[in-house]
């Protein structure tokens, strides 16, 4: 997936010289430019940045600090970027340098190193992804992660920023898009609750959408991860884009906190009767909503997404729509799977997305390859006659990538 071009300055003899490089561009700036009396054309940066080391490679060692200087003066930001190629840049003194992220599954090798233009301060990675790539990462700088200092694009994830790499041709969802428009917003309120079947109290919000007709049913969507879908993306804003613009009704979303997710989202029986038994009732004695399992729907991603999947399989005389990002469907050796091959066809209308650089995440084992996983399910799905769409994106396990997912998942669930 990950394709890496390791540009070698060329210290002994054996090593390539760097006018043999190829990053499938051609220089079109000057040494005027490179050398600080010109301005570097940002559409050429990439361009540029080849002509530059080719320069500083040729330089004494003794003038190279005085050239990187005034390169990185021209600078426009970095990475540099130009069809499937992208330069990582940095800055400082070091020992090592090392890309980590969405492209490596969080996992950096050695050929995420950096490497280091020698008797200077500038350090460099070249690798090459899909020209409409989306991807989270940060640096690692003697073992320390740091957002890329020179990338003033950032994105929140639960860890907190992530540095945001754009290959050119990425494309935001127009429910993302910027937009100077003023959206009526949607009132959101919290409630507790009393569970028997998990023997706590649980605390859930409630997105109620903005200038919603007076008694009608709203349609209903119960969301895992609920807080995280609140403050990490703030998905109420982009339902009240998405509403705002007709692009789906108005829409009544439970966003359901986990307090032991690792046990809860793993088809865990006591959690699932929860929702169905209890929060979901209590839900509709309070606002009313439309009782129909095909105007019900529940979103999860990651161990969230087979919670998702488990609860509509579970109960789909409740919930008619499921929307799955990265669903970790592996885990018990990949039972749901198995369970919806065996099974006659549910009445179930579903979304699922996934990233292709999914493939190891956080592990090195089947179930870790997220990618392989919804392919197959996507597989059986099709192979039942489900009425279905399938997502796989250049993209990796991130909440920046299920952002970008939320609104074509709920047009097509309630269209």
């Amino acid at each position: 997936m990950l394709v890496l071009l390791v540009l070698t300055v060329c210290l002994v003899s054996a090593c390539q010289p760097v006018d043999d490089i190829d990053l499938g561009v051609t220089p079109l700036v000057t040494e005027a430019a490179i050398a600080g009396t010109g301005t570097v054309d940002t559409n050429n940066a990439l361009a540029a940045f080849t002509t530059f080391l080719q320069s500083a490679e040729a330089a004494r060692i003794a003038d190279r600090p005085f050239l990187v200087n005034n390169y990185v003066t021209t600078l426009p930001e970095a990475p540099l970027t130009a069809g499937k190629q992208a330069v990582f840049l940095y800055r400082g003194d070091a020992n090592r340098v090392q890309l980590t992220g969405d492209m490596n599954n969080w996992s950096p090798g050695e050929t995420d190193d950096f490497t280091r233009l020698v008797g200077s301060s500038l350090w460099w990675l070249a690798a090459e992804y899909e020209s409409d790539a989306r991807l989270d990462y940060r640096l690692i700088v003697d073992g320390v992660a740091q957002l890329d200092p020179l990338n003033p694009h950032t994105i929140l994830g639960s860890d907190g920023l992530h540095s945001e790499l754009k290959m050119p041709d990425y494309a935001a969802p127009p429910e993302l898009a910027p937009t100077d428009a003023v959206y009526p917003a949607g009132t959101i309120s919290d409630f507790i609750i009393d569970s028997a079947y998990l023997g706590r109290t649980r605390t859930y919000f409630v997105y109620e959408p903005a200038g919603q007709l007076v008694g009608a049913k709203l349609p209903s969507l119960y969301v895992h991860d609920g807080t995280d879908y609140m403050n990490i993306v703030d998905m109420p804003a982009i339902l009240d884009r998405l509403i705002a613009e007709r692009d789906i009704p108005p829409l009544l979303v439970v966003f359901v906190p986990p307090i032991d997710r690792p046990n809860e989202y793993d088809r865990d029986d006591a959690y699932t009767n929860f929702i169905a038994e209890e929060l979901l009732p209590a839900v509709r004695n309070r606002f009313d909503t439309d009782p129909d399992p095909a105007r019900t729907g529940t979103l999860g991603s990651a161990e969230g997404g087979l919670a998702a999947l488990h609860l509509a399989t579970s109960r789909p005389d409740l919930f008619g729509l499921v929307a799955t990002q990265s669903g970790m469907f592996g885990l018990n050796n990949g039972a749901i799977i198995t369970e919806l091959s065996l099974a006659e066809a549910l009445p179930l209308k579903l979304h699922l997305a996934v990233g292709r650089y999914e493939t190891a995440v956080g592990g090195n084992s089947a179930e870790n390859d997220l990618l392989e996983l919804n392919r197959r399910l996507a597989a059986f799905l099709r192979e039942k006659g489900y009425d279905f769409e399938y997502a796989e994106l250049p993209a990796g396990h991130s909440w920046g990538f299920w952002q970008a997912q939320i609104g074509d998942a709920l047009r097509f669930l309630y269209d």
